[in-house]
């Protein structure tokens, strides 16, 4: 009898371990400004811009502030392969290019985790950040991409 117990108990670890692996790798990046950014929507082409650099004010006119988790994190890797089309490498060869030629922005700030980005974010009126969804609270504003939110079934910011 213990022995079907112990194969039991490993099969239901197995379970769940296996259900939130699956949950983690297909958890939407949101996209977060500061509540009172009047910016609701963005196309993944003004992301795009945003994250290399390449757009460096709102619409409203204030210097955008990128913040993302520190290299390595899942939210930022998969906001540079979905957004960018780059790997972590890719993305700073990107930056030092541009600032060798003399057009370079601003690197995103890194924070060590996603609740750091989104403290950060509710603090910076003219900030930008990713963090995984689950993560987002009423401190911060979420963007629609591309006219989606994450959790619907044609957002793309979706890690897989």
């Amino acid at each position: 009898m213990p022995m079907k117990r112990t194969v039991l108990a490993l099969a239901v670890a197995a379970s769940v371990a296996f259900a939130v692996s699956t949950q983690a790798a297909g958890e939407d990046v949101a996209v977060i400004v500061n509540r009172s950014n009047p910016t609701d929507a963005l196309t993944m082409a003004q992301l795009r811009k945003i994250v290399l650099a390449q757009e460096g004010k709102w619409p409203a006119g204030g210097k955008i502030v990128v913040w993302m988790t520190a290299p390595g994190q899942p939210e930022r890797a998969g906001t540079l392969k979905i957004v960018c089309g780059m790997t972590e490498t890719d993305f700073t060869l990107h930056f030092l290019h541009a600032s060798f030629n003399g057009d370079g922005g601003d690197l995103p700030r890194a924070a060590t985790s996603g609740a750091q980005v989104r403290q950060s974010i509710a603090a910076a009126v003219n900030g930008v950040g990713f963090i995984a969804a689950s993560q987002v609270d009423d401190s911060v504003k979420v963007v629609l991409i591309d006219g989606n939110r994450p959790g619907q079934p044609a957002y793309k910011l979706r890690l897989k």
